[in-house]
């Protein structure tokens, strides 16, 4: 028995278990198909008037029953190679599955097979949570359809209706025919979804692109607003907590003036690295502009918020640049609040962390500043 594993075993697991109930459906279409049939027969021998259609029958269930294996044999000569990836088997186990449902379709001149088959097929691999096997399948599917109808507007099905149902070579000529035409139509179909993937993909790329910033990889200042403004919605909703800190470097003017804006540059990238050991989906930052940067604190209290930008800050002291001198040290002052106030906007709730940035700057740097703190503060002195 195959085991789940870890990484790209438990990936290969979860193609294998979805081929498996790929064929497993087919098996049962197989039967319910064939057994049908056989009885639809048995019962065609009621009446002695009707030869020619239980002849007719015969041939569609003989039909069916050779597609069926021609199908399921060539699949399960795929999935046993190994040089075909996962995503390969995928598409043709289900490019074989449409194809059937086309085949019975046509045999059995009826849609029912078409529809159920396709939109079975399409839940199966939407749980599958595979985007290009899904598209595959739209496409697949589209094709088949186009071509079913083409063939029954201009009278290719009416034609060989016609025939002598005794001829299989009419048959299979129908089958051949909508399986060319499907494959015409499906590349085509391809090609059109290939371009609204690279279309999306483009867009995300690019929304990455402005919602990044291009220096330090943290978010945009119009990234980070957002990203705040949801949390706050959150709390308002759900009373979760929000925390926000605002961090600046500190005689970051002087370090641009003494030794280039090049080391500026590190030093800001430096510090971005710094904060993104401590990012995850919780913790969001970005560069608010020029040496300050804003950090979200979604869930926090305002004791574990401000323990992490403690250590933040323990970290980028101890950090060393080979262009300054060993006794110089780089920090940064921060302020930070939480929010405990449901008529806050998003202003001004960064604003009450920079006014705590400003008090950390004012009063000699290097330090962290609690907003409500400093509002007691000032509240004492007011007495």
């Amino acid at each position: 028995m195959e085991k789940k594993g870890t990484g790209a075993e438990h990936v290969s697991y979860r193609h294998n278990v979805f081929r498996n109930k790929m064929l497993g459906f087919e098996k049962i279409l197989f039967i319910i198909m064939v057994s049908v049939n056989i009885l639809y027969i048995i019962v065609s021998f009621a009446d002695k008037n009707l030869p020619a259609i239980m002849t007719e029958d015969i041939i569609r269930l003989i039909s069916v029953t050779v597609v069926q294996i021609i199908s399921c044999c060539s699949f399960r000569m795929i999935n046993s190679r190994d040089n075909f990836s996962n995503e390969t088997k995928n598409r043709m186990c289900c490019i074989s599955l449409v194809g059937l449902f086309a085949a019975e379709e046509l045999l059995f001149y009826f849609c029912e097979p078409l529809w159920v088959g396709t939109a079975v097929v399409m839940v199966i691999s939407s749980f599958f949570n595979d985007r290009k096997t899904i598209f595959v399948i739209y496409a697949t599917s589209i094709a088949v359809w186009i071509a079913s109808a083409f063939m029954y507007n201009y009278g290719v099905t009416s034609a060989v209706k016609a025939l002598d149902v005794r001829d299989f070579t009419a048959t299979f000529l129908l089958i051949s025919c909508v399986f060319a035409i499907s494959v015409i139509l499906y590349n085509f179909n391809k090609l059109q979804v290939e371009d609204v993937v690279e279309y999306y993909d483009g867009e995300k790329k690019l929304q990455e692109k402005l919602s990044t910033d291009y220096l330090t990889q943290l978010h945009t200042r119009f990234s980070i607003y957002e990203n705040i403004k949801q949390a706050m919605h959150d709390y308002y909703f759900s009373g979760k907590d929000v925390c926000v800190a605002m961090l600046d470097i500190d005689f970051f003017k002087k370090v641009n003036d003494t030794y280039g804006h090049d080391k500026g540059d590190m030093v800001l990238r430096t510090l971005s690295r710094v904060i993104s050991q401590y990012t995850d989906d919780t913790i969001h930052a970005g560069r608010y502009g020029g040496e300050e940067f804003l950090i979200l604190f979604s869930g926090y209290t305002r004791k574990q918020a401000g323990k992490i930008l403690e250590g933040m800050l323990t970290n980028f002291r101890n950090q060393e640049y080979d262009f300054l001198p060993e006794d110089v040290i780089i920090t940064f002052s921060a302020g930070f609040t939480y929010l405990d106030n449901k008529n806050m906007d998003v202003e001004g709730f960064i604003k009450c962390a920079d006014e705590a940035l400003y008090y950390s700057k004012e009063h000699g740097r290097n330090q962290i500043t609690y907003y409500n703190d400093l509002k007691l503060r000032d509240m004492q002195v007011n007495r």
